[in-house]
């Protein structure tokens, strides 16, 4: 009897601490602290930082960018993402596989591509993301190309110092762009 109440007693705690831990806190929920016109407020900023993405991808591919502007851009652009290894759609392969940006970049240096997106579209809020939904046209060398994208946008509390005061301030991300 013993034996059993230390086995039941082992496997309440054991299952108690992964359902804390599988639940994000009601501290870092998007919905928990935004009220709907706020959210949808800041679905239109990502928006704008999804644009941003494309025309800092356009200025980057440009052979007429130069060398130390190409290195702010490709800051700006990692600055953009939650993870300098987010994956992204390679705009210049045939099949569109994901690969990093990192990679992206190598492969449309001097290539002269341009970007543009519209028709944005944001999904129903998850606990600390949505997803965005928009149209890339790509253009280079008289060849146009036209894709429906999904884009992960993250949106959570970053603490950030301030000389010696510290303060959490809620963040905008991108993150990984998928095909449908």
């Amino acid at each position: 009897m013993f034996l059993r109440s230390c086995i039941f007693l082992f496997l309440v705690g054991t299952f108690s601490v992964f359902g804390q831990n599988a639940n994000p806190s009601a501290s870092t929920a998007i919905k928990a602290n935004f009220t709907m016109a706020s959210v949808k407020a800041y679905q239109e900023s990502a928006t704008l930082k999804v644009e941003d993405y494309y025309h800092y991808l356009t200025l980057f591919s440009a052979e007429s960018t130069s060398e130390s502007l190409k290195s702010e851009i490709k800051s700006s652009i990692c600055n953009l993402f939650e993870n300098e290894n987010s994956t992204v759609v390679d705009y210049t392969a045939e099949e569109k596989p994901t690969i990093s940006i990192k990679e992206l970049l190598t492969k449309i240096e001097n290539k002269n591509y341009l970007f543009s997106v519209s028709n944005f579209e944001n999904s129903i809020v998850a606990n600390d993301f949505w997803t965005t939904q928009y149209q890339l046209t790509i253009s280079q060398n008289e060849k146009t190309t036209k894709l429906q994208l999904f884009q992960k946008v993250s949106f959570k509390p970053i603490i950030k110092i301030f000389g010696s005061a510290k303060k959490e301030v809620w963040t905008l991300f991108l993150g990984e762009v998928t095909l449908p």
